[in-house]
C-alpha cells in the first residue's frame, strides 16, 4: 500500500470543473476571478472527504455521480454570475 492521504474529494472535482469548462465561460480569465469562481462554488457544496493512496484520487473523479455532475454544472454557474456582478480584480 502506497502512502495514503486524507483529500477533499470536492475540492479536487471543482479543480477538474474549472479546468475543463472555465475557459469557456463569458467571464474574466484572471487568476483572481477564477479562484474566486472556485471559492463560492466550494462555499456552496459539502465536502466530501475520502482516504487515498497517493496518485489514485484522479481514477475515483472519472466515476462521479452524474447528479454530482449537475450540482457542480449549477454551482459553477450561479458562481460566475456572481463574479461578473462584483469582481474583485482592478
Amino acid at each position: 500500500m502506497g502512502e495514503l492521504q486524507l483529500r477533499n474529494y470536492t475540492e479536487e472535482a471543482v479543480k477538474l470543473y474549472v479546468d475543463r469548462w472555465y475557459k469557456e465561460a463569458n467571464i474574466c480569465q484572471c487568476e483572481i476571478c477564477r479562484m474566486d469562481v472556485m471559492a463560492i462554488m466550494l462555499n456552496n457544496l459539502a465536502p466530501k472527504y475520502i482516504v487515498t493512496d497517493k496518485g489514485a484520487l484522479y481514477a475515483q473523479l472519472k466515476d462521479f455521480d452524474p447528479q454530482n455532475k449537475i450540482d457542480f454544472m449549477t454551482a459553477m454557474t450561479l458562481a460566475i454570475k456572481s463574479v461578473k456582478k462584483s469582481p474583485r480584480h482592478q
